[in-house]
């Protein structure tokens, strides 16, 4: 596990989007991360210039949605994404792992007027669905 750890960690901060995404690849395999992987995959989704690269760390993300520091930086994440593709995307993980504390943020996030129309049409149904 502390291999696939540390494989992960190096692939991530190399300068190809290839390389990152593998990075995230290998990081989808560890059974229990860290503070730091979770760290660097939050990190990613929110920084990384490749949106690829992006969704992969959402993925790799979301397999770990027990954790409530992951559950809490995709809330914190969909302001700060330019893509409505990866807001979106962001808004089915919080659905999926059904964490009902978002949908007070996703509440928020259909009254922004800034918001892309389909985002805050998804942030609707995302907080219809978890408020049920």
């Amino acid at each position: 596990g502390r291999d696939r750890r540390t494989v992960a960690l190096s692939l991530l901060e190399r300068q190809s989007p290839t390389s990152r995404l593998e990075g995230v690849a290998w990081s989808a395999q560890v059974d229990r991360p860290d503070p730091q992987l979770v760290t660097t995959l939050v990190s990613t989704l929110n920084h990384d210039s490749n949106i690829n690269v992006r969704l992969a760390a959402l993925d790799a993300l979301e397999k770990f949605g027990e954790d409530p520091t992951v559950r809490k930086s995709f809330v914190d994440s969909i302001p700060q994404q330019e893509s409505p593709l990866v807001q979106i995307a962001l808004i089915d993980a919080l659905v999926h792992i059904h964490d009902r504390a978002a949908a007070q943020e996703l509440r928020k996030l259909t009254n922004q007027p800034d918001v892309n129309e389909t985002v805050r049409q998804r942030a609707q149904w995302g907080a219809e669905r978890l408020s049920f």
